[in-house]
């Protein structure tokens, strides 16, 4: 590991013995001649596929200046394996966020694009330019017109792996009803974080940072939904969030449609203990 840092241009790179990782990666902290680094490495054989897009969503990120990301600094081949390596700024963490400050930067990521219609720089589609992986699975993130069309095709992908019978019964109904849920809204694309739960934010100094990315443009409510699904986030946060970016009608149902997609996710990577929370949502969308 230490030469592949060093082959990257690192005079000197040194084990910490400090990591960290969740149920997805793993990764360690090394101290190099410029600074602490962290290495995030993952020996599946989609892991390259998935550290770039997570490299190009810190990057989107970093670039609105909106919120804290760690910088991406490459990503390569695990060196010791199958795999690969995602490398990245450590910054040192603590998760006792500010949750008014953390409201206010996400709006402002939601906003950004939207603040450059007009000009060369705006992304008038929804999607992104890479796949993206929220947990391990890519999402093909194709740029899409319509944001129902995008969210439909969203919902079929974890859908489609799911060979259950009452799920494949139910979804066509709710593929048909799903553009009802977005009637009378204007939604403009909104450079998402794209899986933004409790566990991937922290507080990084006096600011909020957020880590693990999964992004694509998108409509701006769906970043609550998995924030909704798992808590962690307090009153100041949503009342920061929507002094920015008001409630619109419809909100509620839309929540729950935007749960769904987690559900599903989730239901793909963990097993059949997300089945009946993926089957209450679709029923009570119908």
């Amino acid at each position: 590991m230490e030469t592949c840092l060093k082959d990257l241009g690192y005079g000197s790179a040194k084990r910490s013995g400090r990591g960290g990782g969740g149920c997805i990666s793993q990764g360690e902290m090394f101290h190099t001649d410029k600074g602490k680094v962290f290495v995030k490495k993952n020996t599946q054989s989609g892991a390259r596929t998935m550290f770039e897009g997570e490299m190009a969503s810190l990057s989107a990120i970093e670039k609105t200046n909106a919120i804290k990301v760690p910088h991406p600094i490459a990503v390569v081949d695990n060196p010791e394996g199958p795999g690969a390596l995602l490398i990245m700024e450590y910054l040192d963490m603590k998760h006792s966020v500010d949750q008014e400050e953390l409201g206010k930067a996400i709006a402002q990521l939601h906003l950004d694009n939207r603040s450059k219609e007009g000009t060369d720089s705006y992304v008038s589609q929804f999607g992104f330019h890479v796949p993206t992986c929220c947990g391990y699975i890519p999402q093909s993130n194709g740029f899409t017109d319509d944001w129902s069309t995008f969210y439909s095709n969203k919902l079929e992908e974890q859908i489609s792996k799911l060979k259950d019978n009452e799920l494949q019964q139910l979804w066509p109904r709710l593929k048909d009803k799903l553009p009802t849920f977005f009637a009378g809204l204007e939604i403009k694309p909104s450079l998402l974080h794209g899986d933004m739960w409790s566990g991937n934010v922290a507080q990084c100094a006096d600011k909020p940072v957020v880590f693990d990315a999964a992004s694509f443009y998108g409509h701006d409510e769906y970043d609550l939904g998995i924030a909704g699904m798992f808590g962690g986030f307090s009153r100041d946060f949503y009342d920061a969030y929507h002094r920015l970016i008001p409630k619109a009608a419809g909100f509620e149902q839309r929540h729950s449609l935007y749960e769904l997609f987690h559900n599903l996710n989730h239901w793909n990577h963990f097993g059949a203990g997300y089945r009946s929370s993926s089957i209450r949502i679709v029923k009570s969308l119908l």
